[in-house]
């Protein structure tokens, strides 16, 4: 496992950053170590990032931003090296414990005792790490397993349980292979539209700015004039709100495709699986929540989340006139429904403004939040159409907590 993860530190996904690596060594290294307690988003911000004890971790997301980032470059090396891969490492959403795999292949392996023959089984919640996704609540990671041609076996979290050392010299502790993901897991209910579909989702991510007369490319463009088109340019947060997507979808190793939102017609969006990425210049948002409970209006430098049901509540609102440092509230409408208009499932991130899409991304990814947002369901489930509004703290320009302030199930 230390030989893989040696592997992994060494190639070009991560040799060139020094943040990156040195998140997922550590975390590596207390799990075999059997400190699992170190695994929490506050003692890796001043552990692995030198912040103080008593940092404020919503100010300062290092971690989940890490966290996500080193998500997204260790399914891109799997990706790359796949077929070589003895070991894999996987850091599930939602959690700061690595998930270490062993790939089989096929019959030989059939009597091999560390064979998964039965339904998997969740950790008992005192292994889960307390922090999870910025949102304060106790939750079991998500698998980062698909099947594959090989038979996947799957070497435990040694760490943090009775006996770890002996358990490591007797071969490993099993743990499932979809962990964290019951059948019956909100996540699983939110995203198997997607999933399940036969092709891949398509992700509609909207350019910082858009103008309806912009010019178009002239065909003999310069290099350096393309990449100052505005286009090419996409902020932080959708980066961060498009990172936690696509984390998700290459750990479920699901096809997906990055397409900016305005270049694309109803065509492009037709009965594919599409994930929508921030909110007022993305216009597929516009459009398609424009039919639902909970659309998106701007009146002049307002910018506001409006219940259909009731016209008359406005305080779901930025002021884009607001100085950047002064704001201290962001707004966002998230959910999964199934549209007419694409003949699909579409599920949406939409912030108000940048910081909404940065916690949007986050919450639909994260195990707790859903668990949390069913509760609201009328029966406990997220198989049905919802979207819900979320109010997300703003400290300093950055994102912090959200906390979810109203819902629709249809």
């Amino acid at each position: 496992m230390r030989a893989e993860m040696e592997s992994i530190l060494a190639s070009s996904h991560f040799r060139s950053s020094r943040r990156y690596p040195a998140l997922l060594q550590y975390v590596v290294e207390k799990t075999l170590a059997g400190d699992v307690d170190a695994l929490k988003e506050r003692m890796l911000g001043v552990e692995v990032f030198h912040r103080a004890l008593d940092y404020d971790t919503n100010a300062d997301p290092v971690v989940r931003f890490s966290a996500g980032e080193v998500r997204r470059r260790i399914a891109q090396y799997y990706k790359d090296n796949e077929p070589n891969a003895p070991i894999e490492i996987n850091l599930p959403v939602g959690n700061y414990i690595p998930l270490f795999l062993r790939m089989g292949s096929g019959a030989e392996d059939q009597n091999d005792p560390q064979t998964l023959t039965h339904e998997p089984h969740e950790l008992p919640h005192h292994h889960r790490a307390a922090d999870g996704v910025g949102h304060g609540i106790p939750q079991p990671p998500v698998a980062g397993a698909a099947s594959t041609s090989r038979r996947i076996f799957l070497l435990g979290a040694l760490a943090g349980m009775a006996g770890a050392a002996a358990t490591v010299g007797a071969g490993y502790l099993i743990r499932a292979a979809r962990l964290a993901k019951s059948p019956q897991s909100r996540l699983d209910q939110v995203w198997e539209p997607l999933l399940n579909s036969p092709d891949g989702v398509l992700i509609e991510v909207s350019r910082t700015h858009f103008e309806a007369k912009e010019t178009p490319q002239p065909p003999n463009a310069t290099i350096e004039q393309h990449i100052l088109r505005p286009e090419a340019r996409i902020s932080l947060a959708a980066v961060q709100a498009l990172s936690q997507v696509v984390g998700f979808l290459q750990a479920q190793h699901k096809p997906f495709f990055i397409h900016e939102a305005n270049s694309d017609t109803l065509q492009d969006l037709h009965r594919h699986p599409v994930v929508l990425v921030s909110g007022f210049n993305n216009h597929w948002v516009i459009r398609l929540l424009a039919q639902l409970r909970f659309s998106l209006l701007q009146v002049g430098t307002i910018h506001r989340i409006v219940d259909n049901e009731h016209p008359e509540r406005t305080d779901w609102a930025v002021d884009f006139d607001t100085p950047y440092l002064q704001q201290t509230v962001d707004y966002a409408v998230v959910g999964r429904f199934l549209n007419a208009t694409t003949n699909g499932p579409v599920v949406v991130i939409a912030g108000v403004g940048s910081n909404g899409s940065q916690a949007g991304g986050e919450f639909m990814v994260s195990p707790a939040a859903l668990d949390a947002l069913a509760q609201a369901a009328p029966h406990g489930s997220l198989e049905e159409n919802f979207l819900a509004v979320l109010r997300v703290e703003v400290i300093a320009g950055n994102t912090g907590a959200s906390t979810v302030v109203a819902t629709t199930f249809w």
